[in-house]
């Protein structure tokens, strides 16, 4: 649902901006998805749910790791 809403949001505002303002975010858009410290960011997150997601199926016991294994 949020992710409707802001499609939503962002369409309106787009198309009151113009294509030039949507090749600005556009633009914006690519310098932060290529910024190491989005990566970093990223990187860290996978790790930490990677913890917890091992921690949660420890105390499942191993049918709870088998079942890790085969998601990832």
């Amino acid at each position: 649902m949020g992710v409707m809403i802001g499609f939503a949001i962002g369409y309106v505002f787009g198309t009151r901006a113009g294509a030039e303002a949507y090749d600005e975010m556009r633009s914006a858009l690519k310098t932060i998805i290529g910024s190491g410290e989005l990566k970093e960011l990223a990187g860290g997150a996978i790790s930490v749910l990677s913890d917890v997601l091992r921690q949660g199926t420890g105390a499942i016991g191993d049918g709870g790791q088998a079942k890790l294994r085969r998601i990832a």
